[in-house]
């Protein structure tokens, strides 16, 4: 694909397939197209790895961090169920959103906690998380977090922990039905297909991602449906194109 900018006259055009198309500059679908291109190229180049909070790296689009903090705050529920720890940063934004709603608590799942890491968890959010400690694809360790959770608790639940197909689908098959109706259950890196073919990226992404779990098991789970959080604010544009999971975003059916 072959994109040609001409700022003069505000002008985009791309040539692909052997097929022309011209777009205003400062239109829609320029921004579409040019945030494609940005999100690879910023992902290959780290951007994504240099975001921290409370001193505590988190591996995120800022863009994305930040939906998820409208819809939690939105949705106040009283469990955010997170997989995925690493340095802890994420955990820790989770619990800030609790602190600052002064409502819920954090579950977050890693398969090893390293002591540094538990320790700032701790000392910096007593209280509002749980760390649960295994496999979080394991059926030993969803029983573990299912009885962290009481009857009636409002859960949303975000997944990003191994980003491998049957990974994801471990968990789904593991964590939704903690999912209440009306919440979201949010599962990370579903744009791996896009990058599977950059420097940095792999090719086996193309087919072994978190989308094509998510894919499969929507087919047996009619209760849930792709519906991407709505901001607060105006949408005249769709920006939902610049995140890194923009496509699995799963609301369930408020009847559940």
């Amino acid at each position: 694909m072959l994109i040609t900018i001409d700022s003069e006259a505000a002008l985009l055009t791309v040539t692909e397939n052997g097929h022309q198309a011209t777009h205003p500059l400062y239109s829609p679908d320029a921004f579409q197209l040019l945030s494609r291109e940005w999100l690879k190229l910023g992902w290959n180049l780290g951007h994504w790895t240099t975001f921290s909070w409370m001193g505590r790296q988190f591996l995120q689009l800022p863009d994305d961090m930040l939906r998820l903090a409208e819809a939690i705050w939105r949705l106040r529920p009283a469990v955010i169920l997170e997989t995925g720890v690493y340095e802890g940063g994420s955990t820790l934004w989770f619990a800030s959103l609790c602190r600052l709603m002064g409502h819920g608590r954090v579950i977050s799942v890693e398969s090893e906690i390293r002591p540094q890491v538990r320790e700032a968890i701790e000392q910096q959010s007593p209280g509002l998380v749980t760390l649960v400690e295994g496999d979080s694809s394991s059926t030993g360790t969803a029983v573990a977090v299912r009885s962290l959770v009481s009857p009636g608790e409002s859960v949303f639940v975000f997944l990003d922990s191994a980003h491998r197909k049957h990974h994801v689908a471990a968990e789904l098959r593991n964590y939704a039905p903690l999912v209440t109706g009306g919440s979201f259950l949010v599962v990370a890196d579903s744009n791996l297909p896009e990058l599977a073919h950059l420097p940095d990226g792999e090719k086996s992404w193309t087919f072994d991602n978190p989308g094509a779990a998510v894919d499969e098991f929507l087919v047996d789970h009619p209760e849930f449906r792709r519906e991407r959080f709505v901001p607060a604010f105006g949408e005249p544009v769709d920006f939902s194109g610049l995140s890194y999971f923009g496509n699995t975003w799963l609301k369930r059916a408020a009847s559940v």
